[in-house]
């Protein structure tokens, strides 16, 4: 005999994945669109056409066209957080300020939308980056960033007599630059790769504001900021996943 219950838990799972299927393809077209014409330019239709569906379709997922774009940005800050996470667990050394700078310039460098929204790269993003920046999400990630610097202090990994809002922005004063010199420095830019300069960075991070660290404060640390990322990670899926659901209600459409 079939069982009903299986059978409809089944087609269940089956629409989730189809749903989060197509969710995924409009965010992989708005991607490519965003790189190719920049924020400004793409609109919901454009991005319905080249994914080959309806732009009614596309409002089932995302509510307005800056949530699509804003979720671009956030699917590859996942991807991001996946690697520095999973780096500090190879090795508790990732997990010092300078090294996780190091690799955090590492990881956008190689995904050129995070790469144009620490830049604020007006030609791809545009009003994009302040409205995320001004966002309750773009808050709590940067929450994640204080308590990560709090923990560096609170283990006497930081430089004493500065504040952690100071730490903050010294460490993203130099950092921004990293991302920004290219366009001011001309010929100069191209003189190094891109693992040199992250090089450089990571020296200019730990001239500036690290101290030396023991074994022993390595491996209570680690975890803690393997947690905090962690946190980070799951803030940015919780908001991808809303794409997934689909909600009819939002127009009405069918899919």
């Amino acid at each position: 005999m079939v069982n009903i219950t299986n059978v409809i838990g089944a087609i269940r799972a089956q629409d989730a994945q189809s749903r989060k299927l197509r969710a995924d393809r409009i965010l992989d077209t708005a991607a490519e669109l965003l790189l190719r014409w920049g924020y400004a330019r793409v609109t919901i239709d454009d991005v319905a056409s080249q994914a080959g569906i309806g732009k009614g379709t596309v409002y089932l997922h995302y509510r307005t066209r800056e949530e699509l774009f804003f979720s671009v940005i956030m699917r590859e800050q996942a991807a991001a957080t996946d690697e520095l996470i999973e780096a500090v667990r190879r090795d508790p050394r990732e997990a010092l300020l300078h090294r996780l700078i190091r690799l955090k310039y590492l990881s956008a460098m190689r995904r050129p939308i995070l790469r144009a929204a620490i830049a604020a790269d007006p030609e791809i993003l545009g009003r994009l980056v302040d409205a995320a920046k001004g966002s309750d999400l773009g808050k709590l990630l940067g929450l994640v960033s204080f308590e990560y610097f709090q923990l560096l202090m609170e283990h006497s990994l930081v430089k004493p007599g500065i504040t952690v809002p100071e730490l903050i922005y010294g460490v993203g004063a130099v950092t921004i630059g990293f991302f920004t010199g290219d366009a001011f420095l001309g010929a100069f830019s191209g003189s190094a790769s891109m693992e040199r300069k992250a090089d450089l960075l990571e020296a200019a991070i730990e001239s500036t504001f690290s101290l030396p660290a023991s074994e022993d404060t390595l491996r209570a640390i680690a975890p803690a900021v393997i947690e905090l990322y962690a946190k980070s990670r799951e803030i940015s899926q919780a908001y991808l996943e809303r794409a997934y659901e689909a909600r009819l209600s939002r127009t009405g459409e069918s899919p």
